[in-house]
């Protein structure tokens, strides 16, 4: 996998050099085997490098690249990849995810991934029970199961997370969430204090209270 015509770069270079050396000789591309430079990044466990000369090499291996990310486990790396590199299994990239157990980059998988599987995704959120990453889910991910995502958030005691969500989310059900908000009377103050000034819950708010309101009369 060496360039033909160039001179070929010393043995003791792949073994003693740092791995910043290596990707800018493997980017450079004179002499340079890329075969070898692979094998050193992979026998030191660096994810972070596997995935650069994934980005910049001028020839990789994508399967071999794939298979060594997996095997060292890094999910930023596995998911920067499937965002970064020409090549990539993006639907047994997910499955590993899921199984690092690691919402953060399932969630930025779903942002930028192409041919990204929310529903799948959106099921392993839920059973790693991240309301912080669900709530994020909901707000920027392309596809997102609202219903569902509403009665898992609405469990949560991060009253955070359900006043963003009344915010952000496309559908939300702010009486159910307002009598979540209630129901903690010292914790939620703050949040509802904070609904009472964001245009969207305070208008939400008033439709609520003007129905109940209305059902009040009509019982009279």
């Amino acid at each position: 996998m060496s360039d033909t015509g160039a001179k070929m770069i010393n043995e003791d270079f792949y073994t003693s050099s740092p791995s910043a050396e290596i990707i800018r000789a493997g980017r450079t591309g004179a002499g340079f085997d890329y075969a070898r430079g692979f094998d050193e990044l992979i026998r030191r466990k660096e994810a972070r490098y596997v995935y650069l000369a994934g980005t910049y090499w001028k020839r990789f291996d994508f399967d071999a690249g794939f298979i060594g990310l997996c095997a060292l486990g890094d999910a930023e790396y596995l998911y920067r990849a499937g965002w970064y590199w020409k090549e990539f299994d993006r639907a047994a990239g997910l499955e590993k995810l899921i199984e690092l157990g690691n919402p953060r980059y399932l969630f930025y998988s779903g942002l930028d991934w192409k041919g990204f599987d929310y529903g799948r995704a959106f099921d392993a959120l839920v059973a790693l029970g991240d309301v912080e990453y669900l709530f994020y889910a909901g707000a920027h991910w392309k596809e997102f199961n609202y219903d569902r995502g509403f009665d898992e958030l609405i469990k949560t005691d991060r009253l955070e997370f359900v006043y963003k969500a009344g915010c952000l989310w496309k559908r939300f059900d702010f009486l159910r969430a307002w009598k979540r908000l209630e129901y903690f009377v010292e914790d939620g103050e703050e949040w509802r204090g904070r609904a009472f000034d964001h245009e969207r819950w305070r208008f939400a708010l008033r439709m609520i209270w003007h129905d109940l309101w209305e059902r009040e009369v009509s019982a009279d």
